[in-house]
């Protein structure tokens, strides 16, 4: 039952680990954009590859100058990068989806989209949103370069590689294969035509596998022949591509197993709650055995406030465990956790993580069960069993 509980575990998890690594720059229409930290790796790259260019071109121009026009390009470039990802967004909101953030990151970025979209026509739209950002930014820097007489100045020059490089970014998103956007479009294409979007994903996430092992021996052969240690850069995103196309493969395939099971179909179901007002070893006595406590929610007051098993009672030391109250040693939950029994189960998974990292399941005001990676492993599992 690994698959399920590792799958629930990065469904709900990830998220929330992301966020903690980055920053929030904000939002726009509803929007979260987050950048992670990695993205100082990129970013670091390109203002030390602008700065080696304008250094050839103008060897006459001060390091500080030089070096101000490099980091400004390297601003302007991210910025592009944010909006072929806010032009995915933004038709994605407008086709009724929801999106609860724009990610950049070392690779790039990604706008997380939490529904699938219901038809091909969707689909193709949101898609084809961000490589015509990109082709717009690209024209609109080289007609910049033109204005400046391309070449002979650093606005010029600057404008020129901002240009071209927009267009790179357009084109390699062309290119047909998941997670790319060629990839979701030779998706919705195939999925229109012959009305299976399994099939459809199958081939795009072969292609993006493909893809990703002709950019490792390719970067491998340039590395090796050439000795272009820069083309180690190849290789690393030929990895990404092959390890991402991948993921789709897996998402793919349970997001079909789950067509039409809800929260309420798959949860614990629990009417009772631990008293926080007790102490962590009465709780024990009463609910468990040993060290061992299956998960259980929490009330205080009334109210389910937290939620308390093995976990929270390792985090006691065992000569205090007499004397620490429950809610003291529980699990806080909050609005992320808490969630209703007549949700999606494929929406519950692509939800944001609070502390628990379990689902609180509610029904008219009242907790009725827990969403755990125990359920979704036994879930799983007997959707493999069907299959098999």
């Amino acid at each position: 039952m690994g698959d399920g509980r590792e799958f629930f575990v990065a469904a709900r998890k990830l998220r929330a680990d992301d966020v903690r690594r980055g920053y929030r720059l904000g939002s726009v229409r509803g929007v979260e954009v987050v950048a992670d930290l990695s993205l100082l790796i990129i970013a670091a790259l390109l203002t030390w590859s602008l700065y080696a260019d304008l250094d050839r071109a103008f060897p006459a121009r001060s390091t500080d100058v030089l070096l101000l026009f490099a980091l400004g390009g390297g601003a302007l470039f991210l910025g592009s990068v944010f909006v072929h990802e806010l032009s995915h967004s933004l038709v994605a909101v407008n086709r009724g989806l929801v999106v609860r953030r724009i990610r950049l990151f070392v690779f790039g970025g990604v706008s997380e989209i939490e529904q699938e979209a219901a038809t091909p026509g969707d689909e193709l739209a949101v898609t084809l949103a961000g490589p015509a950002a990109s082709f717009g930014l690209g024209a609109g820097f080289l007609f910049l370069a033109w204005a400046f007489s391309a070449g002979s100045n650093l606005p010029a020059r600057v404008s020129l590689i901002l240009g071209l490089a927009n267009l790179s970014i357009a084109v390699f998103n062309l290119l047909p294969g998941l997670p790319l956007d060629g990839g979701r479009m030779l998706r919705a294409l195939v999925w229109r035509r012959s009305g299976d979007r399994t099939r459809a994903t199958r081939l795009a996430v072969a292609s993006g596998r493909g893809l990703g092992v002709l950019m490792i021996a390719a970067g491998a052969v340039l590395v090796v022949a050439v000795r272009d240690l820069s083309a180690i850069w190849f290789v690393a995103v030929g990895w990404f591509l092959f390890q991402a196309a991948s993921t789709s493969a897996v998402q793919e395939r349970f997001s079909r197993q789950m067509d039409g099971l809800t929260v309420g179909d798959v949860m614990r179901p629990t009417d009772l709650a631990v008293d926080g007002e007790s102490t962590v070893l009465a709780a024990v006595e009463l609910h468990g055995w040993g060290d061992k406590l299956r998960t259980m929610p929490v009330a205080v007051n009334g109210r389910v406030t937290g939620i308390f098993g093995t976990r929270e009672i390792a985090s006691v030391v065992r000569d205090e465990r007499d004397s620490v109250l429950v809610r003291d040693a529980m699990t806080i939950i909050g609005p992320d956790d808490v969630i209703t029994t007549d949700v999606d189960l494929r929406a519950a998974l692509v939800r944001d993580a609070g502390d628990a990292g379990i689902f609180v399941v509610v029904e008219d005001g009242g907790v009725v069960g827990l969403l755990t990676g125990e359920e979704m492993a036994t879930v799983f599992e007997d959707l493999r069993r069907k299959r098999a």
